[in-house]
């Protein structure tokens, strides 16, 4: 008894020593709001209003730290999870995780030449495409929806993970300095017999100078294994903006390939989108994007070849640092064999199926909501 009591209270001291060599820092998104929809899922469903989590930012909670290791080194980590703020449970959109931190679970080593990563952690390439997205890849209405779509059946050997946006058991360098962003990743397979099954790779570049912004990104995912199944997928974004004033600009293209037979993408997805964000005052910006997208690929059970097109309104407004209110209008007219690229309409969650979105006809969105960071 006196000896584990002994023990214990050695093990608190270990335990509070290494808390104070390193800061921890708790911290996360709740972002909730109300969608109404003119057509949900086909045009005779009719009108939906309905909550909607996270609309703009997903709803998330995380831990991070950071240690001094001397000489200019430093050691971390994240873990970071999603959750529905509508029922509670974990998720993030598009991706339907299980898992308590599906976001990120990644230990980091780094100094001035750079961070190496190693674990569960986010696509660099995605990271990077954030600063030319035109809406800034919010969780509705923008090419989130196009990198979700195209990478939801990557499933890794554990079978319980879909989508490839936060890519697991990856190793990652970043340099993240003076206005350059390079990202660059390999997520391992660990298929026996086979070294690319179920791997992928990703690399992202963002560079800031005078106003001006440019970035590229590449991911490619390698689900080749019959047992495990999924669906090969590649991107390409390429993007530029420019920021004067009270006013930013910012243009991107994306072609989004997945399901590939026989060398042939069944989904091929290529956006073309910009948008102009206008700081009227301190606490209030207004974002309009439109967006051009079209289906090139085989197809197969959804027919292609049509187009998508979106114009999207969206005002902000600071209540405080972490505090945020915010209403949207967007209309999305999708052709009758626009294939995938009609899932930047749809608003349900979880529901990323082109057989589900409105085809066909024009859809009006209308939305508020909240999001406040902690």
């Amino acid at each position: 008894m006196n000896k584990s009591l002994l023990a214990l209270a050695v093990l608190g001291a270990f335990a509070g020593a290494a808390q104070a060599q390193s800061s921890v820092t708790v911290y996360g998104i709740i972002d909730a709001g109300i969608m109404s929809q003119s057509n949900s899922g086909t045009p005779s469903a009719g009108r939906t209003t309905a909550f909607v989590d996270a609309p703009i930012l997903p709803s998330i909670y995380g831990f991070k730290g950071k240690e001094d290791l001397g000489n200019g080194l430093f050691a971390g980590f994240n873990l970071e999870g999603g959750f529905n703020s509508g029922n509670g449970t974990h998720d993030s959109p598009g991706v339907n995780q299980s898992q308590i931190f599906g976001r990120e679970a990644k230990v980091t080593l780094g100094g001035d030449w750079g961070t190496v990563g190693a674990g569960l952690q986010t696509d660099p390439g995605f990271i990077a495409a954030i600063s030319t997205e035109p809406r800034g890849l919010t969780d509705t209405f923008s090419n989130l929806e196009y990198w979700i779509i195209t990478t939801v059946g990557n499933n890794f050997p554990s079978g319980a993970f879909q989508g490839g946006i936060f890519d697991q058991n990856a190793l990652t360098y970043t340099y993240d300095k003076n206005g350059l962003y390079l990202g660059l990743e390999y997520g391992f397979g660990g298929v026996a017999g086979s070294t690319s099954a179920n791997t992928n790779e990703s690399i992202g570049v963002s560079y800031k100078v005078a106003g001006f912004v440019v970035s590229g990104s590449y991911a490619k995912d390698n689900n080749v294994n019959p047992v495990i199944g999924g669906s090969s997928s590649k991107i390409g974004v390429v993007g530029l903006g420019y920021e004067f004033g009270p006013f930013a600009v910012r243009a991107q293209y994306g072609d989004f390939k997945s399901g590939f037979v026989n060398g042939a993408a069944s989904s091929d997805i290529k956006s073309a989108g910009i948008g102009l964000d206008w700081k009227i005052t301190e606490a209030n910006k207004l974002n309009i994007s439109f967006y051009d997208a079209k289906d090139n690929g085989t197809g197969g059970a959804v027919p292609v070849g049509g187009k998508t097109r979106e114009i999207a309104l969206l005002d902000t407004y600071s209540l405080s640092k972490r505090t945020q209110v915010y209403a949207q209008v967007v209309n999305v007219k999708a052709d009758a064999n626009a294939g995938n690229s009609a899932v930047i309409g749809g608003i349900a969650p979880g529901v990323y199926a082109a057989s589900e979105q409105t085809l066909g006809s024009s859809t009006l969105s209308f939305g508020v909501g909240m999001q406040h960071s902690f």
